[in-house]
């Protein structure tokens, strides 16, 4: 009998679980639309998760972080050889 009990416990655990989990209204939306003349238009909309959101802020900051520490790179040697002696 106890064993009846432990499944009907977890079984309504899961089905709780289930509502839990996100669906098409925890997606963020956005659009925009730029004119430029009358002939030139831009307009662009994207559709994330909240998952895709957390990617793209990693690749972004990634992308940053890099980009610093090239830039860092680069204008080190330029300080020690200066060509306006």
């Amino acid at each position: 009998m106890d064993q009846t009990l432990d499944k009907s416990v977890s079984s309504s655990a899961i089905d709780a679980r289930a509502g839990s989990i996100p669906t098409h209204g925890d997606r963020q939306r956005a659009e925009v639309e730029i004119s430029f003349t009358q002939n030139a238009r831009l307009r662009a909309s994207v559709d994330v998760s909240s998952g895709g959101l957390l990617s793209i802020a990693a690749l972004v900051s990634s992308i940053l972080l890099s980009t610093a520490v090239l830039v860092h790179v680069a204008t080190r040697d330029a300080r020690s050889k200066s060509l306006w002696r």
